[in-house]
């Protein structure tokens, strides 16, 4: 495991669950453990919330293509962020419904988001708010 990896958490799922030997030098440490420090122990950026006109959701990181440039390397096989579920989606609508009214649009991607076969109820969850 590279240091790369272990701050980034950049590993296949199968690979988490399976320890190597030579995993012992790096103890384990959650990703986003700290909300003001990085793992390194760097400040994190923060951005003042004053409203919310607009909302993503990241689907997951499945796509059936692998495009050179893709931000997050999205594949057939890269399914290091698990498809994102209606009703995991349903929690922030609501959230954004109560405490949001100025929420204009909500976006979608991934991956690819229509790999995703919660898609289609989620956009229509978020279309008849």
């Amino acid at each position: 495991m590279t240091r790369h990896e272990w701050m980034t958490g950049a590993l296949p799922r199968a690979q988490h669950s399976q320890p190597r030997s030579s995993d012992k030098a790096l103890s384990p440490r959650p990703r986003f453990g700290n909300p003001y420090l990085t793992a390194t122990g760097e400040r994190r950026a923060q951005v003042a919330l004053t409203g919310l006109r607009t909302l993503w959701f990241n689907t997951g990181t499945l796509c059936n293509i692998a495009c050179a440039g893709c931000y997050i390397e999205s594949s057939p096989s890269n399914d290091r962020l698990v498809y994102l579920t209606r009703a995991e989606v349903g929690v922030f609508l609501d959230e954004a419904d109560a405490c949001h009214p100025e929420l204009r649009e909500v976006g979608f991607t991934g991956g690819e988001p229509f790999m995703n076969r919660d898609l289609l109820a989620m956009m229509h969850d978020a279309l008849t708010r």
